[in-house]
């Protein structure tokens, strides 16, 4: 798979911008790319059929620490509650929950829990299973994650997998929560932009029409690298 700086010059390259002075921003590039890999994937990840490509996931870790149920937007009856450090990146919104597809303890032999929306969260105290963990994001866009059983409370670290409306926003977490020398999650120079081959493909060239029909540029129709 391709890294973002390749892709966005291919665009520029396409459209006879890749100058200095250009005023066609590598960002604007990058913004237009979240935007339909958003769309494409929203399509793809909504038809219940299809599995989720290990391609487009991503994994980032999160410190976890005990607060007082006034953080939460759910009133359970425990006094405290743990909550993410950070507020997780926007996963994609899909018709029923979000593109989380995993949440777990960093622990390889730990299960994962049981990922719920918000809406299912008020009722976690009457849940059958006293020594199952549920997490769901609230509004804050923060994890929370409960159980009754006492022991879920000396979790420090988790790992959230999902699909991320915008993929370098990842760049602003860590492979993990207290390690020596963490690893971004995501490197713009290095990581491989989370979007399969033929998406990348199509949504180069919906790009391209757009900028040159914004910026009126005429279009090369011949394709023999003349500006003819």
């Amino acid at each position: 798979m391709a890294r973002i700086n390749e892709i966005t010059y291919d665009v520029l390259e396409a459209v006879k911008a890749f100058t200095d002075d250009s005023e066609i921003d590598e960002r604007y590039i990058i913004y237009l790319y979240n935007i339909k890999r958003a769309k494409y994937l929203r399509q793809d990840l909504n038809n219940y059929q299809k599995t989720v490509d290990n391609s487009i996931k991503q994994t980032l870790c999160l410190g976890m620490e005990l607060v007082d149920m006034s953080e939460c937007s759910v009133d359970y009856s425990c006094g405290r509650i743990l909550r993410s450090k950070q507020p997780v990146p926007t996963p994609i919104e899909l018709h029923s929950k979000v593109a989380i597809t995993s949440i777990k303890p960093t622990t390889r032999i730990s299960l994962p829990f049981n990922f719920i929306t918000k809406d299912k969260a008020a009722y976690i105290e009457n849940a059958p299973y006293p020594n199952a963990i549920y997490a769901f994001i609230d509004v804050d866009n923060y994890i929370y994650a409960y159980s009754k059983a006492d022991d879920y409370a000396i979790l420090d670290c988790i790992t959230v997998t999902g699909v991320f409306e915008d993929p370098l926003s990842l760049a602003n977490y860590s492979n993990c929560c207290s390690c020596g020398d963490p690893i971004p999650c995501f490197d713009i120079d290095e990581s491989s932009y989370p979007l399969q081959p033929h998406y990348v493909d199509v949504i180069r060239d919906e790009i391209i029409r757009d900028i040159l029909r914004t910026y009126q540029i005429p279009e090369d129709k011949q394709n023999d690298a003349t500006d003819s």
